[in-house]
Parts: structure tokens; C-alpha cells; sequence
């Protein structure tokens, strides 16, 4: 299958002003990414994007928030390259391809990712820069086509309460998710009673997601960016980082660099925990439809262990 997919980046690439020398597949597990490496000696990262998940609009709200955050002092992304006709993406196919494909070109970012036990004065950094991101998306309003994070399923979903998983989900189990999708309901209507209006944001801000670079963090792989509130975005964050007390030094630590830049989002105790609580719903959601070659045991195990956290965030 990688061998079609690259043939198709390298159709796509027609449309570049580059000359490459070399693909090599980075990943193919959501949009395929190869690393790009031209004759000049330079390295690009090479999206195709998955076929249906996202309209065209919302990609190219997705790259040019990412050119406009080019301007943001101490916040480094990824930029998309334009191509010679001044696209922000272009269209290919292969004729071993149902589809025609969506294919974005970045600058390539270096470093390491900030992974699952980082410093905590680099935890603190993301924090700045998470502040930063957000205070930027207040006013930015190239968001034409961008769904809003206003229902605890925001990319469709709800399959872990379908009869058919029930021999997945135990009863307890279904209590803890229902309880997870009420709480997100109930705070995305308190959300819109303040009067805040969403804005966009990162929507999958994580430690895979943040690469170090000497003194410098770089947010990358916006695919899944949305209109919400940053509490929702934080809510992401916050699963991710963990979901026991050995956690908390990073939690405090994130806190402590966002509040450098912006006053914490969170309106009332708890607000964030829901959302993180949400964050696990959605996991264990795509868990049950996306099943990947998992026998019963390994999904059921997982499901399991995302109850516990999820029940964990609620009762903090």
C-alpha cells in the first residue's frame, strides 16, 4: 500500500516548485506522511490526507492558521509550503487509489518529541506556548467550514452505547461513559451561557504532538483543529498528560507557564476534568469503531482501563 501512496505524492509534487530526491514513508496509520528530501538539501514533510474526514474548507482553515502563525513570537509550527499556482493543497490520484487525495507540503520540524516524561521546566515551556496558540486563535476568523466542538461526539460518534458493543462495555462501564457525555453536554451549555465565543484551536494538543528543539518547542499536526473553548482544548491535554496523582507535578507545571502568558481559562472547579473525562470518551469511541486487527480481550482491556481514568477526572 505504501508504494501507491507514494506514487501519488510524487504525482502531487508536479505542482511544486521542487525537485526531489527522496520519500521515505514517516507514518500511515491516520493521513499517510512521508518525509520529503530535495536535491538542494533541504527536508519537508508530505501530507495525504485521509479521504472523507475533512472538507476542503476546513483544510485550508487548517493551513492558513498555520501561516498566520508564523508572526507569533516564541511559537514555532510547521509552515505549509504554497504551490506554483499559489494553492495551500493540491489534488492527486493513482490509479490503485479509490480517491482522489488531498496532499499538503510543510517545512520539516526538528527535534524530538517532548514524550511521556519530560522535564517539567519543558512541560512549563508548553504551557507558554499553549497560551500563546490560544490567545492567538481569539481573533482569528479565516474559520470558514470548521465544525464546533459543541456536543460530546464533535466528529460524530456514540458507538460505545450501540447495543452491538454491549458484550465490550459492562454495565458499570456504561454508567461511567454516560455520566463522561452528560458532564461535556452540560459544560459545553454552561460554555455557551457565558457568552465566549469558540475560537479555533489546536484540538489534539499532546506530547506526540510537541517536539523539542534545543530551547525551542514545536506544535505540529493541526489536522484536527476546531472551534471550541480553550477549556476543551486543555480537557485534551490534561487526559494525555495522565490521569493519576504522578501526573500532577506536569499538570501544575503546564498551568504554571500557561498563566506566564494568560489568565487560566477554567471558570469553575472541575471544568477541565470534564473535558478531559471527554477526551477519554472519544478514545475509547474510536477504540470500539476502529477496531484495527484487536482480538475482544485487548479491546475490552482497554476499555476498562479508559473507564477507570475517565471515572478518575470526574470524581476530582
Amino acid at each position: 500500500m505504501a508504494h501507491r501512496f507514494e506514487r501519488l505524492a510524487r504525482r502531487a509534487l508536479d505542482a511544486y516548485a521542487l525537485d526531489a530526491a527522496r520519500l521515505s514513508l514517516i507514518s500511515a496509520d491516520w493521513n499517510c506522511t512521508f518525509r520529503l528530501d530535495t536535491t538542494d538539501g533541504h527536508a519537508y514533510a508530505l501530507r495525504v490526507y485521509l479521504p472523507l474526514r475533512r472538507r476542503d474548507d476546513e483544510i485550508r482553515s487548517e493551513l492558513a492558521w498555520l501561516e498566520s502563525l508564523a508572526g507569533v513570537p516564541r511559537l514555532q509550527v510547521p509552515q505549509p509550503l504554497r504551490s506554483r499556482d499559489g494553492s495551500l493543497f493540491v489534488e492527486a490520484e493513482d490509479e490503485a487509489i479509490a480517491e482522489r487525495r488531498r496532499v499538503a507540503v510543510f517545512t520539516w520540524v526538528p527535534g524530538r518529541r517532548l514524550g511521556d516524561e519530560p522535564d517539567p521546566s519543558l512541560v512549563s515551556a508548553f504551557g507558554e506556548c499553549v497560551a500563546r496558540l490560544h490567545e492567538h486563535g481569539r481573533s482569528f476568523r479565516a474559520v470558514q467550514g470548521l465544525r464546533t466542538w459543541d456536543s460530546p461526539f464533535p466528529y460524530g460518534g456514540g458507538s460505545l452505547f450501540d447495543e452491538a458493543n454491549a458484550v465490550l462495555v459492562r454495565p458499570s462501564e456504561r454508567v461511567v461513559f454516560e455520566r463522561a457525555a452528560s458532564a461535556a453536554a452540560g459544560g459545553i451549555e454552561r460554555l455557551r451561557a457565558t457568552g465566549e465565543r469558540p475560537r479555533i484551536v489546536h484540538g489534539d494538543l499532546h506530547q506526540d504532538n510537541v517536539f523539542v528543539d534545543g530551547d525551542e518547542l514545536w506544535f505540529l499536526d493541526f489536522d484536527d483543529c476546531l472551534l471550541a473553548w480553550p477549556v476543551q482544548d486543555l480537557g485534551v491535554t490534561m487526559w494525555e498528560v495522565g490521569e493519576d496523582e504522578a501526573t500532577w507535578p506536569y499538570r501544575d507545571a503546564l498551568r504554571a507557564g500557561y498563566e506566564r502568558i494568560a489568565p487560566w481559562p477554567e471558570r469553575w472547579p472541575g471544568q477541565i476534568d470534564v473535558f478531559a473525562a471527554n477526551r477519554g470518551l472519544l478514545k475509547v469511541d474510536d477504540t470500539l469503531r476502529e477496531r484495527d486487527g484487536r482480538t475482544d480481550a485487548d479491546v475490552i482491556a482497554s476499555v476498562r482501563r479508559h473507564a477507570e481514568a475517565i471515572g478518575w477526572f470526574l470524581e476530582r
